[in-house]
Order: structure tokens, then C-alpha cells, then sequence
């Protein structure tokens, strides 16, 4: 994370077509990929790449994100022990520091989470400025990060939730959809186990029956980190968005974050810079910047109102505090942007913002770490946990 590695894709003119036509971007197509980094060369890797995003999809002519593969049959299969790589073109983060600083914080925590790097990308030639790499929670990353071994990889649906009835579908269809485990294993027992225990009525019965299929002590910390983080669009946020589950075989889940571009407080639902958006610490419900008041994942909810459940949230989120202090993640981020801040002035020139609307979110981003220290303080003298 503390280089900047040059990455050259080449890609045939019906690659770059098929990526620039609405119908087609989250298609695969054709390319090479070649990482550079201190004199030492990948060589010409084959890939196969697509767009990826929801509302921050954007065309290849203009500042998209990738999906990377290395196509199946290639010998060896994948590149450095990876299978997958994912390249995001940080359009929702004017910082450009809120992966980084998110993933830094979860894996300090304990908690599987990627780890990410800097990339300077070339596409045919023309310098496209920085992205960043972030790990794909593939089988790969679940084999590095557990002992056990994987079922299923699911990617949660926007607004969806662990919600009765929302168990059905094939691996690419309904509520939640399979990213790995479906041939050895064409079923989602798993999640309606799941789903039946959150759905639980009673507290009593409920808060133990779902250790039962989720790593709870784990998953309560990963709703404190989120909370911390500000991220209105992860499963604890009014978007009950961006979040993996991933289950052993014997059917007990883990969350794994992300989509973490859109934490720290920025306010992405104006176009004024240094402005924030901070969800609560604690709460039912929250807005985010586009819509109105919206309930937050249930489990979470569920959690916080139930006091065994509320109190090991708290005691979490002293224990995120107490590491930003150890970590020293704002001078970590401080690092960083001292790193990426001179490829930035060189490649976004004609961004609305520019390097001094930059550097103005990455300093608004460190004060968010200042307010949110000062607010788990506030919160745990409240209910007295000391």
C-alpha cells in the first residue's frame, strides 16, 4: 500500500466499443494487463475485464472501474495467487483516502476484510491517473482469512435484508446472490437457517440462536467498524447495502465488507466541498444523502435494542476508538495522501474539484476521525460503560 504500481491495459478496438456501449459495459471482454512496480514486470498477463458499479458505473471513456479475471485454463491460473483482482476509479470518494482508511481499520480489527493498493493505470497508452486495488472476496480471500472451509460467498442485494422469503432463487437470481460454492453445493439451505433465526421474535431465544449461525461476537464488532466508519451504505446503514456473507459447511456466516468509498463523512448528496454526512452511532433508522429517514439492517437494529446485544456493540465500538488511537490512522491517511497527491495534480486537471478540492476532503475526512473519537466518548459516558 505504500507504492504506486503502473498498470498497462491493451485493449482491441472491440473491447474498447463494447465498454463504451450502455448494453454492453458490465460485459466481459478481451485485454492484457501488465503491473510494473520498481524495475520488475508482471509480463503481458490475458485478462478478461468488465465495468463495474451501480450508481458509480461510468463508460471507458470516462473515469470507470474494472473488474479484472484471468480467464480459466490459463497455466498457472491467475497471477501471484489471485484469481480475481477489482480496480475502482475512487469517483465517489473526493479524498481518495476512504478505502484505504476503511479496509485499514478493519483488518487492524481483526476482521477479514481487503487489503488494497495504488495503481496508475494506462489504458492503450493514455494515463487514466490513480485507482486503487482492492481485494476480491473470492475463494482465494476466504482461504487465506479462515481455517475452515467455504460453502457459499453471498453478495446481500440493495435493501433487501435478511427478510423471510428472501432465501429463494439459483445462484444469480433473488435476494442474495451466489459469488462462489454453488456447483459443489446448489442450495441455499444455509441462508433460510439464517434467515429463520434473525427473523426470531423472541430476544431470548433469538440473540443465542443466532450464534448459531453467525459468527456473533465477530459480527457485532463488524457493526460497530461500520458505524464508526460512517457507512450509510453498508448492511448497517439506511441502504442495508455493499456486504458479502460467506458460510462454512456448517452453515455459519461471516460479514465482509464493502464498498467502503462513501464513508468518513463525506456528503455526497451536495456538490459543496468539506460538508458532512454522519449517521448515527445508534439508531432505528437514518437517512441517506438522497432519499429520506430509512430503516437500517435489521440485525443491527434487532442488536441494538436488546441490551446484552447493545452492550457488546458498545464495548466494540471503545474498542475501534482505542485502535484509531494505536493505529494512528489519520497520520496513516496523512501518509498516503502524501503519497497519491502527486500523480492526482499531474491527472485530474479537468476534475470539477481539482487538487485544492482534494486536499480539502482529505483534511475534512481527518477532522470526521477528531468528531467521531469525541462521539463514541459521548455515547459510552451515556450508558456508562467505562
Amino acid at each position: 500500500p505504500n507504492k504506486i504500481v503502473r498498470a498497462d491495459l491493451t485493449l482491441p478496438q472491440t473491447s474498447v466499443d463494447s465498454l463504451n456501449t450502455p448494453a454492453t459495459l458490465t460485459s466481459y471482454v478481451p485485454g492484457t494487463l501488465v503491473l510494473s512496480l520498481d524495475g520488475k514486470t508482471s509480463g503481458n498477463l490475458n485478462i478478461k475485464l468488465r465495468l463495474k458499479g451501480s450508481t458509480s458505473l461510468k463508460p471507458l471513456n470516462e473515469t470507470p472501474s474494472f473488474k479484472i479475471r484471468f480467464p480459466h485454463g490459463a497455466f498457472p491460473y491467475g497471477y501471484l495467487g489471485l484469481k480475481r483482482m477489482t480496480f475502482n476509479g475512487l469517483i465517489q470518494d473526493t479524498s481518495k483516502l476512504h478505502e484505504y482508511g476503511s479496509y485499514a481499520l478493519f483488518n487492524a480489527m481483526g476482521l477479514p476484510a481487503p487489503r488494497t493498493g495504488w495503481l496508475r493505470i494506462y489504458i492503450n497508452g493514455v494515463d487514466r491517473g490513480l485507482f486503487i486495488n482492492i481485494e476480491q472476496p473470492d475463494q482465494t480471500f476466504m482461504e487465506k482469512r479462515f481455517k475452515d472451509i467455504t460453502q457459499h460467498i453471498y453478495e446481500g442485494i440493495a435493501d433487501q435484508d435478511f427478510r423471510l422469503g428472501n432465501d429463494t432463487g439459483d445462484d444469480k437470481t433473488g435476494y442474495f446472490l451466489v459469488d462462489y460454492g454453488w456447483k459443489a453445493t446448489p442450495n441455499k439451505k444455509d441462508l433460510t437457517k439464517a434467515i429463520n433465526y434473525v427473523n426470531d421474535w423472541d430476544p431470548k431465544t433469538w440473540y443465542p440462536g443466532l450464534n448459531a449461525v453467525f459468527d456473533r461476537t465477530e459480527m457485532i464488532k463488524f457493526f460497530a467498524l461500520e458505524n464508526y466508519l460512517g457507512h450509510w451504505d453498508g448492511y448497517s446503514g439506511p441502504d442495508v447495502n455493499n456486504y458479502f456473507i460467506r458460510s462454512n459447511t456448517k452453515g455459519k456466516f461471516s460479514f465482509i465488507p464493502w464498498g467502503t468509498d462513501q464513508t468518513f463523512g463525506e456528503n455526497r448528496g451536495t456538490e459543496d466541498l468539506g460538508d458532512d454526512w454522519t449517521t448515527s452511532l445508534l439508531s432505528d433508522s437514518a437517512k441517506q444523502p438522497w432519499s429520506g429517514t430509512k430503516p437500517r439492517g435489521m440485525i443491527y437494529t434487532k442488536c441494538i435494542n436488546y441490551k446484552p446485544c447493545r452492550t457488546e456493540y458498545l464495548n466494540d465500538l471503545k474498542a475501534v476508538a482505542a485502535m484509531v488511537n494505536k493505529m494512528k490512522l489519520a497520520s496513516k491517511m496523512k501518509t498516503m495522501a502524501n503519497l497519491i497527491n502527486p500523480v492526482l495534480t499531474e491527472t485530474t486537471p479537468s476534475d470539477p474539484v481539482g487538487i485544492s478540492g482534494i486536499k480539502l476532503e482529505q483534511a475534512r475526512t481527518y477532522k470526521f476521525i477528531t468528531k467521531r473519537q469525541a462521539e463514541v466518548a459521548a455515547l459510552l459516558k451515556y450508558f456508562g460503560i467505562k
